[in-house]
């Protein structure tokens, strides 16, 4: 059973879940969570309203190894298994229980690159969702990833925030930062106060609102073959129309169809993976 920590208040609100550590190896947002758990237990945090949860690590066993799964990837598994194959699909059927008790999700995920900045994947038109964006002091929002998941046969998307729009409910998922850094720690812990700030289930002062670009994401490409990338991209790279941004063992290319970026680099992709993204800024 996964551990969940809630704390409430007498006044009515909504119910805000925090969820970390659905990748085993990503604990930036685990110990963010420790953080505002502790300040709530020790009464420095108290809620004004509503009620808020926090799931400090989704996948334990592969939190306690320290790799991103035991089985298979859970953020493309998170709906009702009637009969659950993996370990994953098990945490999966549990993870949806807490969804559907809650109206706002906070999936707080890291990246695997040193130099990535934080963003936000804001997935489904939800003016609330758009209000708390609004208000983190990340820079980059990344709209997209159902429509170019929605056709593809690789592979099924069943993310937290395609399960929380099943059920009617608010998400965005938070990529903060380096896997290991301090600052992608900070980043998590800032967008919970700030979260809770925004719907007023704590008090304090906000920071000031920064400029936000919104990017929309085009399509992906799987690695079907050995190969590698042509530079040493990094997520939110500018790239131009007709840039080489890959290259097979066997000769051929893959170029850029647009001026835009290229988004989520994994320079590591294992075959029939996602090896990397294009994306455009929203206009």
């Amino acid at each position: 059973m996964l551990k969940k920590y809630t704390f409430k208040s007498e006044k009515t609100g909504y119910h805000i879940l925090f969820l970390g550590a659905v990748h085993g190896n990503e604990p930036a947002g685990t110990n963010a969570i420790f953080k505002v758990v502790e300040k709530f237990a020790m009464k420095a945090l108290i809620p004004l309203k509503g009620s808020v949860s926090f799931i400090p690590v989704c996948n334990p066993k592969a939190f306690d190894n320290n790799v991103r799964q035991i089985d298979e990837n859970l953020n493309r598994v998170i709906k009702k298994h009637d009969d659950p194959k993996t370990y994953e699909q098990q945490i999966a059927n549990e993870l949806v229980e807490h969804i559907k008790e809650a109206d706002i999700i906070i999936d707080l995920h890291s990246t695997h690159c040193i130099e990535d900045q934080p963003f936000i994947f804001s997935d489904y038109e939800d003016p609330l969702a758009d209000k708390i964006a609004a208000s983190l002091n990340i820079k980059y929002i990344l709209k997209g990833w159902p429509e170019i998941y929605a056709n593809n046969q690789f592979i099924e998307d069943f993310s937290t925030g395609f399960c929380a729009h099943e059920y009617n409910k608010t998400c965005l998922t938070i990529e903060c930062g380096y896997h290991f850094s301090d600052q992608a720690i900070q980043t998590a812990y800032y967008t919970i106060l700030s979260t809770l700030l925004c719907l007023g289930f704590v008090s304090g002062y906000p920071s000031a609102p920064i400029s936000q670009e919104h990017i929309v994401m085009d399509n992906f490409i799987i690695k079907t073959k050995e190969g590698k990338l042509a530079n040493n991209y990094k997520h939110l790279d500018p790239i131009k129309q007709g840039e080489i941004i890959a290259s097979y063992n066997d000769g051929t290319s893959i170029v850029s169809p647009q001026d835009g970026f290229i988004l989520l680099p994994n320079h590591t992709a294992e075959l029939n993976s996602e090896w990397f993204y294009f994306g455009h800024k929203k206009k």
